[in-house]
């Protein structure tokens, strides 16, 4: 029995939870917090420019930077810093195509699938 004296009382308002409950809930915070790369990924999609980037990115296979910043509106030097980051990460990839630099999404279907699924709930 966890010691959790303050909640007795309670058993009858919405905010109470049995022990077994409190450790189920425990355990799985445990298991996710072991997916720090996903989580390093997430905080990072929390930056507006970060996060327009993927998102267009999602919906093409594959565009130069410069269209990026007129689709986005941004700056030349937000977008790079932005890209930069997103490479670092491991989200993103790059290739010259003449004078022309072009990003695409790294081909990884199931942290793809994982983050739009999280972002279709968050913005539908």
């Amino acid at each position: 029995m966890l010691k959790r004296s303050y909640i007795s009382g309670h058993e009858s308002h919405s905010h109470y939870n049995t022990d077994k409950d409190i450790r189920i809930l425990k355990k799985k915070l445990q298991n996710a917090n072991k997916d720090q790369d996903k989580i390093t990924v997430l905080k990072n999609l929390s930056d507006s420019t970060k996060l327009s980037i993927y998102l267009l990115l999602n919906k093409i296979d594959e565009i130069p930077v410069i269209d990026i910043c007129y689709i986005l509106d941004l700056s030349q030097s937000a977008v790079s810093h932005a890209l930069s980051d997103l490479k670092k990460l491991d989200i993103v990839e790059c290739n010259r195509c003449g004078k022309l630099i072009c990003y695409s999404l790294k081909r990884q279907p199931k942290k793809r699938t994982t983050f739009l699924s999280i972002f279709k709930k968050v913005f539908n």
